[in-house]
């Protein structure tokens, strides 16, 4: 057998060796570069699409709080005046809150318990759409008012345009009276006696705030529950007749059919309204609310008194 060939063709040197690997090592170390690399570009990728995708969440929102800037409105003056030509201010308790820049703009006499004939309605009328939106009654279902058999859609409108006391008895039968007082109880109403005719400003802007939003039924029993606020005669209520340029609804408490409650020694001027300036684009109207609870003043005055509320309003 021939002896082995220690330098043959295909036999290397350690140092020969050393020099073909060297080609695989470069590889392998371009890979691992190339890989480092593409990971760490990867990371920052993610990194800033998920900052831009987060960026385009927030802009409509943040444009959307810049176009929603209304006008500072301060109504203590006019009221001021107003209240210096009256016999006694605590004849009166009022309160005129912005809706939109959620803040009270004028006041008076504002904390105490007051009558407030027929405005106690609002709260009776605000548990039975709660409990329509809950499919707990029908609008349709007829109820016995005195002898007469009425709708419950029917008895809602006479509440809230004559303050029609049989009416009113009959819905608080029908959504039971314990379950009103809790309702009443249950949303911090403290202040409101539905059957003594007693509340104060403080209930009725709470309230007031809560129809704003209506967390509790649809936007389309809303707007039917705004169309029985619309006053029917603008003529019964001097407050009223001092508005003409902006859009009203609301609740005027001087009206009953109640002759216990009609023959007061003193005339009740209780009303709530809510004013809304007329821009054809909804979202662009300005809204306010007007909670006036007042007896034994000049009723002419009132006439005045709108006229300057809405002058600065809209100046």
């Amino acid at each position: 057998m021939p002896p082995y060939n220690l330098n043959s063709e295909n036999d290397f040197t350690p140092n020969e060796l050393s020099k073909h690997s060297m080609p695989k090592f470069g590889k392998i170390l371009f890979i691992i570069i190339f890989t480092t690399i593409g990971v760490i570009s990867l990371s920052f990728g993610i990194v800033y699409l998920m900052k831009y995708l987060n960026e385009q969440t927030t802009k409509p929102e943040q444009t959307m709080q810049e176009t929603k800037q209304f006008k500072k409105i301060n109504l203590q003056p006019t009221l001021d005046r107003w209240l210096s030509s009256q016999v006694s201010k605590k004849n009166s308790s009022i309160l005129i809150y912005d809706l939109n820049n959620q803040e009270i703009i004028a006041r008076n006499n504002d904390f105490s318990q007051n009558n407030s004939l027929g405005l106690e309605n609002l709260f009776l009328a605000y548990q039975i759409y709660t409990k329509i939106a809950q499919g707990a009654i029908k609008k349709e279902k007829l109820i016995t008012v005195d002898t007469e058999q009425i709708s419950i859609d029917n008895c809602l409108s006479k509440i809230l345009q004559e303050n029609h006391s049989g009416c009113a008895t009959s819905l608080v039968s029908e959504i039971g009276e314990n379950s009103f007082k809790q309702f009443l109880k249950d949303q911090s109403y403290t202040n409101t006696n539905f059957t003594s005719h007693l509340t104060n400003t403080t209930d009725l802007l709470s309230l007031s705030k809560r129809l704003s939003t209506h967390p509790d039924f649809s936007e389309q029993l809303w707007q039917e529950f705004k169309t029985k606020l619309i006053p029917q005669n603008n003529n019964k209520n001097p407050l009223l007749t001092g508005f003409s340029k902006l859009t009203v609804y609301g609740l005027y408490g001087a009206q009953t059919n109640d002759t216990t409650n009609a023959n007061l020694s003193y005339p009740l001027f209780n009303n709530l309204y809510f004013l809304e300036t007329k821009q054809e684009d909804p979202k662009d109207r300005q809204t306010f609310v007007l909670i006036f609870l007042a007896s034994d003043i000049d009723a002419a005055s009132l006439i005045d008194l709108a006229k300057t509320i809405e002058s600065t309003i809209l100046e």
